[in-house]
């Protein structure tokens, strides 16, 4: 029985030496964002960074970072963290109501049906929402764009809030905006 507790005890420290040299080896290199949202009506915090869709980028990192700018500012999406650096923008916390932009956010968001049709059309809406360019360092590949958010009827006083659902159209917005800033043709 001791020789199997030696044996699982030397494969831990080999498997525990790998994760430190692992660790050690990347220490130079930045590392992906994290956004931790809080909405309302989730319990728990969402980690953006792990709902990310990738999209492929072609341009340098600081055109890219002046083009995400100039996206969220087409579509009205206030910027509450911003680090050119890294490439990120994000806003955890936005306050949103029937419309992203010139859109209704049911083309972006599913946060079930009722009566009216669309409940996104009609609720209030808290969007989190975090865009990224990938590798952290280095030439750009892809930027990754990541959305959550929960929403609840306004007229509603005693209606909870529910989870809406990304329908990944914003994230693909994003990034051909993105793309088409960077294009030559523009």
């Amino acid at each position: 029985m001791s020789h199997i507790t030696t044996r699982a005890r030397r494969i831990a420290g080999a498997a525990l030496a790998a994760l430190l040299l692992t660790a050690l080896s990347t220490g130079g290199r930045a590392q992906a964002p994290q956004a931790r949202a809080v909405l309302p009506g989730i319990e728990g915090a969402i980690l953006l960074d792990t709902l990310g869709l990738p999209f492929p980028i072609h341009g340098n990192r600081d055109s890219i970072f002046i083009a995400l700018e100039s996206v969220f500012k087409e579509l009205k999406i206030p910027v509450e963290t911003r680090d050119p650096r890294k490439g990120l923008l994000n806003n955890l916390n936005a306050d949103i109501s029937k419309r992203l932009g010139n859109v209704p956010l049911s083309r972006y968001l599913d946060c079930g049906r009722g009566f009216s049709g669309d409940n996104a059309n009609f609720y209030q809406v808290t969007l989190a929402i975090s865009a990224w360019v990938e590798p952290p360092a280095g030439e750009p590949r892809q930027l990754q764009v990541a959305i959550a958010a929960s929403g609840r009827d306004p007229a509603g006083s005693r209606s909870g809030w529910v989870q809406c659902t990304s329908r990944g159209s914003l994230e693909k917005l994003v990034a051909e905006k993105v793309q088409a800033f960077l294009s030559p043709a523009r």
